[in-house]
Order: C-alpha cells, then structure tokens, then sequence
C-alpha cells in the first residue's frame, strides 16, 4: 500500500468512526493513531497550515493541494450518497474540451468573420487564433484579478457554439457525465437562459444562429434523461434564467423591459402546457445577471407582474441578489424587496445577509483614514468613494465628507467624529440586515453559498474564512451549496466543500457538511452510512 492509501484509509477510519467530527477534531485524534513518521510529520504540517489559513497567514490552496487536503478531497469524493449541485451556470461550466470543435466549425464557417471579430471585442486581439483545447481554456478559465465584469465577458465562447436543440442535447449530458463521474453530483439544479435576445451588441448572437426557447429546453431536458437512463440515481431541476439589467432584452422587438419579459413568461407557460411532462423537471426560475443597480422598489416591479403569474403556475422563484453590490445597505435592500416584492422561495449568494456590518465599517473606517493621512483623495469608482457617499451626514459634519473624499487630512477631533457616524451608521445597517434575516429564517428561505465565485468576483469578502456560511448555519438557514460557473472559476463541487469545510475548521462537523451537501436530514442514516464506509 502507498504512503498515500494508508494515510488516506487512516483518515478515513477517524471520520467514519467519530460520525464526522470538525477538522480539527479529526485531525487531533489521528495524530494518535498508529502512524509511520512520515505521516506524522505530514499530518503536522497540515495542522499548522490549516492555523496559518485560518490567521490569515496562507492561501487556502496549500490546504488543497496538501496530501492531507487531497485525502479530505478523496473521502468526500468517495461518499456513498451524491451531491446536489444548487447553483450551476449552463454557460460556465462547459469544459474546453466541448467547446473547442464545436467553436472550430463556427471558425471555420460562413460567419467566421463575425465571429472572429466578436471573439476579438471581447477577449482582446491576442485571442485569435484558437488552435487547441488549451487556447479555449486559456480564454474561458477567470484569472487572479479579474472581477465581475470581465467574468460575463468570458461565457461568450460557451453561448456562441449552443445554437441547436442537438447541442443543448449534447450540453447537458456532458455536464452530468462531468460532475457525476468527476464530482460525485447526482442532482443539478441547472440555471439556464431561456431567451438571449439583447440590445447590448457585446452580448448579442448572431440571430440566424439563435435556438428557439423551445429547443433549449428540450434539448437540455433530452440530454439530461438520457443520462438518467443510464444512471436511474441521477437527478436535475431545470431552471430557465433570466437576467435582471434593464437594457437586456430585444429593444426592436419589445418596447420595454417589461414587456420582453412578460413575453417571455407567457411561452415558458406555453411550452409547459404543450409539453406537460416537463412539470416534474421545469419547477423553477431564477434571475440572474448583475444586479448593482437594482435595488430599489421600482427596479423590482418591473418583473412583479411577470413573476406572480409563474407563481400561480406553480413556479418558485429564486433570485440571485446581495451579490454585488453599491453600497452594502443596498445589497441589504436588494434581498429586502426581493423578498416582499417577488416571495422569492430562495436566495442565491446572499453575502449582503452574511457580512459582519460592525466588521465591515471597521475596515471602510482604517482604509479610509489611512488614505486620508497620507492626502490621497477617494477614487469616484471605488466602494470607499461610494460608502462614504450614503452615510447619513448632516450640515454639521459634511464637511468631514467633503475633506475625505478629496483627500484632505482631518484633525483629531474630525476623525474621532467620523469614527462616531461611522459606529452608529453600522449599527443601523446591522438592524436592517438582521431584520431581513430573521424573516428569512421564519419564512425558511433557502439561501445557497458560493465561496469560490463570492471571493473572486466581488470585493465583499476579503477572504474564503469571511464567507458567511458556517454562520448561515448556526443560525439555522436552510443551506444549499453551488459552484456557480465552475470552468470559469476554476473550481468544483467537492472543492467547495473542502472551502467551506477548513473555513470553519474548529465547529463545523464533516456530518453536517455532508446532511447539507446530501439534502439529508437523516442524520442516524448519514451516520450509518459513514459507518458502513469504515467496514468497506
């Protein structure tokens, strides 16, 4: 047996043995196991890495590529029941390898000029030519730095090759064969867009390429059961996407947003009443795209009308919100309405909920005064510029606004005021927010966590041990987890995890990770099946 297997079985034998206690828990009573010197040294290692991660002293890749982060990867990997993917992008989570030839023909056709140029526009003049697998990946994989923006640029190789039923078809069982043979996934909650009709030319297709609403959905729906003909375990919702920013619909077709989107509604209607067997997988809809500007009410009753009517069809509604954001009130506010204006069912990212106002404003407060000492004004597209911005000032103190923002250095007695402002404009927010949260928690609305694509597309958290979900999960929470685009943001199922799982390495217990991961509430069955892995 290899130094690896045995370190891996012994690993495995403390976590079924225990019921999955936490990380460190775990870690601790395998140090008294019957190890050789090597694993010992090993297992050291690990523990005072994983103290480093948790001080902010390491990056959490060394956690994941450490022989005992690889041996967690490897017990996860081998759990006897499948995961439910929460929050998975079509888009997104295509592997170059299905990309490439399919983008080759589009290349190589009549339309190559178009689409060479397009490529281009969006991912810069270097990007061409596409000669290989690697050269796809190179353009869809998200690189350190890159934020939101630049993250919906790089879907657009995926959206150009799904232009028939057949390629919806072969989408979706290439996607279940990925994640069930790679990640363990065995439900796929596959968010999807139903119309990509826009007036913003960088996100338009050619539209004699277009699939019609119809053929994507039964091509994903054909694809998808024909892998569970296959694998009888396998499972998927399917959930047509809709995005949110006002400007994406088809502005010479439609004369507004909501017209489009009423549209859009009424086939989705028609397409489940011609197809009624597309009832039991077609259970929901979500709203996508990037939502910093909408957050106030009437940004959401421009779809109220809309998303009422697929409630009465029986859809549920789920809404990516509180995951960028202006300001962190408004990202507050943004869940705020969507909650009372739509009944969303569930949120998707939520940070808004998660962030510590108290810890928040604290940091806004020792960056902003570490600029202002050293007399360098707020950038006018920085968060600082924008926070600084909404804090309620009055005629008294606005003057402290003004000198901060340009950079002017503030007295003693100034900053001791700023500090104050700042104290209870955090407490404030922290009302609000927990008032959102409690009715979240009395409504048992679900809430999905998505630590890889939160880090690196907002600025948010500074770190995945910030992420809220182990507090999410004090708090009682119904939690999902998800991986979002997982090609683009270079990370999997079981990756999050093992995330989640050493942000929290001291209290959250493996068991309850996998109660979660599972969708299982069976605890003495998670238990039993732990157990029945040790006799394995």
């Amino acid at each position: 047996m290899s130094k690896d297997n045995s370190l891996n079985k012994k690993l495995n034998k403390i976590i079924t043995e225990t019921n999955g206690l936490s990380v460190f828990n775990t870690l601790e009573l395998l140090c008294y196991e019957d190890l050789d010197n090597q694993e010992s040294i090993c297992i050291k290692d690990f523990i005072k890495k994983l103290k480093l991660f948790n001080n902010d002293e390491l990056e959490i890749e060394e956690l994941l590529q450490h022989p005992v982060g690889i041996a967690f990867y490897d017990f996860f990997k081998s759990f006897p029941l499948k995961y439910n993917e929460e929050h998975i992008h079509l888009t997104g989570s295509l592997s170059a390898e299905f990309i490439y030839p399919r983008l080759k023909k589009l290349l190589e056709g009549k339309s190559r000029d178009v689409y060479s140029q397009k490529i281009k526009n969006i991912y810069g003049e270097n990007a061409l030519p596409i000669n290989s697998v690697k050269d796809v990946e190179n353009l869809i994989v998200l690189k350190d730095g890159e934020k939101f923006s630049k993250y919906l640029d790089l879907l657009y190789l995926a959206k150009i090759i799904l232009n028939t039923k057949q390629d919806h078809i072969d989408a979706a069982y290439h996607m279940a064969n990925e994640l069930y043979h790679k990640y363990n996934v065995g439900s796929i909650r596959l968010k999807f867009t139903l119309s990509r009709s826009t007036s913003d030319e960088k996100e338009s297709i050619l539209n004699e390429d277009l699939a019609t609403e119809e053929d994507v959905v039964l091509g994903l729906y054909e694809g998808f059961e024909n892998f569970r003909k296959e694998h009888p375990d396998f499972s998927y919702v399917l959930s047509p996407s809709f995005r949110k920013e006002a400007n994406f619909f088809d502005n010479i077709k439609f004369k507004t947003k909501k017209e489009s989107f009423e549209y859009q509604v009424n086939y989705l209607i028609e397409i489940l009443e011609k197809y009624p067997f597309l009832q039991n997988v077609m259970k929901d809809i979500d709203t996508v795209g990037d939502e910093k500007n909408i957050y106030k009410k009437a940004h959401f009753e421009t779809l109220k009308q809309g998303v009422r009517k697929l409630q009465y069809y029986g859809f549920k509604i789920r809404s990516h919100h509180g995951e960028t954001f202006h300001t962190l009130k408004k990202g507050v506010q943004a869940v705020d309405n969507a909650l009372n204006i739509w009944n969303i069912d569930t949120l998707e990212h939520g940070l808004s909920i998660g962030i510590n106002p108290n810890y928040y404003f604290q940091r806004l407060l020792q960056k902003v005064l570490k600029l202002n000492q050293s007399s360098q004004p707020l950038g006018p597209k920085s968060m600082e510029f924008r926070e600084i911005e909404e804090i309620p000032w009055n005629e008294n103190n606005s003057t402290i606004r003004d000198k901060i923002i340009s950079g002017i250095k503030l007295n003693e007695e100034e900053i001791l005021e700023f500090t104050k402002i700042k104290f209870h404009t955090s407490i404030e927010i922290e009302r609000y927010q927990h008032d959102v949260l409690n009715r979240i928690i009395s409504k048992n609305i679900g809430v999905v966590g998505l630590p890889s694509s939160n880090l690196k597309l907002t600025t948010a958290i500074p770190d995945y041990k910030d992420h809220p979900f182990s507090w999410w999960e004090k708090k009682g929470i119904k939690l999902g987890i998800g991986t979002d685009n997982y090609i683009t943001l270079n990370t999997n199922y079981i990756r999050e995890m093992l995330i989640i799982l050493f942000s929290d390495a001291y209290s959250l217990k493996i068991t309850k990770l996998l109660m979660v991961a599972c969708k299982e509430n069976r605890r003495a069955y998670i238990s039993n099946l732990l157990w029945k892995m040790n006799k394995r």
